[in-house]
């Protein structure tokens, strides 16, 4: 078999990244063979790479980096999944067991025996990556690659405003992100009525504006999605929503944070929850309703494109808190 590239998260450090060589393997029982066409940097992946206190609670490297792409199978193992070469799909971040309490109440996506794909050292960072078939999801007809890598992240940014029960009504974003951005696209393609951004990246905010989002004015929200993970945001969101409103958070808080409960969750009844990925049937479907009704917003938060042999500078730019989402582009396809 064929020798290709794989970027990993090498050493327990700040950055600590490098390319390494590895033999293609093929597919055993239960397994897809994948030309990964496109993958893009998440921000899991900037934790990673920054090492953080909670990166270096929760990985252990030296590990492959990467779990949102797209690409085509090569080859299937034995599996029940109907796979075949040239299938075009993209890939689910959890692998439920299906036996525990939490699978049987139709919550795999928090599976009491989670496997998660970023842990499985077959990053998407390569040119290859052999998956567990339950993991894959097709990408619709006439999708391009370059949207099709977003389906992931899309799917979390879609829950979140669904969660948040803001309806047609208003909808406060603090965080513009790649999350944030998605969440703005989401939120005009299913019909909220205005959607206010906060964001201290000038770059990032213009381009939420270019969505359709407006910045941040005044209070009352019905909803609110923090894509930031930041406590002060986070506690802004619980502020502005109005009495018995929904803030939903997507961002990962490096460390514990304090929240008013008292003010907020109890004398305003403001209802604070979190989300970790997504549904593993229902958010896919509305995802893959919503794709082919975002490319020229897709196109927009899609900033950046780089070779994998360029993997440093695309994460200097990831890091930079100015670009939208960035892509690696190991095949020459849109």
């Amino acid at each position: 078999m064929a020798d290709f590239d794989v970027l990993l998260k090498a050493r327990p450090e700040p950055g600590g990244l490098g390319l390494e060589r590895r033999t293609l393997r093929r597919p055993g029982a239960g397994e897809v063979l994948v030309r990964v066409h496109r993958a893009a940097i998440c921000g899991t992946d900037l934790h990673i790479v920054r090492w953080n206190a909670w990166a270096a609670r929760t990985y252990k490297p030296p590990f492959a980096l990467g779990h949102e792409l797209s690409g085509e199978v090569v080859e299937a193992g034995e599996t029940d999944a109907g796979f075949v070469p040239g299938d075009r799909v993209s890939a689910e971040t959890h692998l439920e067991c299906g036996e525990c309490a939490q699978c049987l109440m139709g919550r795999g996506h928090t599976c009491l025996r989670l496997r998660t794909f970023g842990k499985m050292d077959q990053g998407a960072f390569a040119h290859f990556a052999v998956l567990p078939a339950p993991l894959l999801r097709r990408i619709p007809e006439g999708v391009s690659h370059k949207h099709a890598c977003l389906m992931e992240p899309l799917g979390i940014a879609a829950r979140a405003v669904r969660e948040s029960a803001v309806g047609t009504g208003r909808l406060l974003i603090t965080g513009c992100g790649p999350i944030g951005l998605l969440a703005v696209a989401a939120a005009r393609a299913m019909g909220v009525d205005s959607i206010s951004v906060i964001d201290p990246s000038a770059p990032r905010m213009a381009l939420a504006v270019e969505l359709g989002a407006v910045p941040l004015e005044g209070d009352g929200f019905d909803g609110a999605v923090d894509a930031s993970g930041h406590p002060a945001a986070i506690n802004d969101a619980m502020a502005r929503v109005r009495p018995g409103g929904t803030v939903v958070v997507t961002g990962m808080p490096e460390e514990p944070i304090p929240i008013d409960i008292g003010r907020h969750t109890v004398l305003r009844e403001v209802v604070l929850r979190g989300i970790y990925g997504r549904t593993l049937a229902a958010t896919w479907s509305q995802v893959s309703d919503l794709l082919p009704k975002l490319g020229a917003a897709l196109d927009r938060i899609v900033t950046h494109e780089f070779a994998l042999r360029d993997y440093q500078q695309a994460f200097r730019v990831a890091l930079s808190g100015t670009a939208g989402k960035v892509e690696f582009v190991m095949e020459d396809s849109r």
